[in-house]
């Protein structure tokens, strides 16, 4: 029986990490969490409601895009160390998208960047062993 790849199983977590992230962004309703302030009569701020919504009804839908950006790059991630060639370009392959990946946990930072940080380390793990394979 032969031995499973890590590589390829580090990938396949990197995969399910991001549709994790994914969901979670898509799904929970707290995202934005704020109150909002009626003007009264007399020109005073009353305090009403407070109110929450989900990052699509803040966003739009165009955000669903944006949020698969990280699941596309894992899965091609996943086809390019499952190719089970042993070259430089598969090495090299791997290492663009985990970079990719990272330069998107980068650019959202300060919103939806930390939660694929995850995914995107068990990227960097699955570079990294299809790179050992390389040897």
């Amino acid at each position: 029986m032969r031995r499973p790849d890590p590589a390829i199983w580090a990938a396949i977590v990197a995969q399910i990490l991001s549709w994790a992230a994914f969901l979670l962004l898509l799904l929970w309703p707290n995202y934005y969490q704020g109150v909002s302030f009626i003007v009264g009569s007399d020109g005073e701020l009353i305090r009403g409601p407070q109110v929450s919504s989900s990052l699509v009804a803040v966003n739009g839908t165009w955000i669903v895009l944006v949020l698969l950006i990280p699941v596309a790059i894992t899965a091609l991630l996943f086809l390019v160390v499952k190719s089970n060639r042993r070259g430089k370009m598969v090495s090299v392959s791997a290492w663009l998208l985990t970079a990719g990946l990272l330069f998107f946990c980068a650019l959202g930072a300060f919103s939806v960047g930390p939660i694929y940080l995850p995914a995107a380390s068990a990227a960097v793990v699955a570079s990294t062993l299809a790179l050992r394979r390389r040897a």
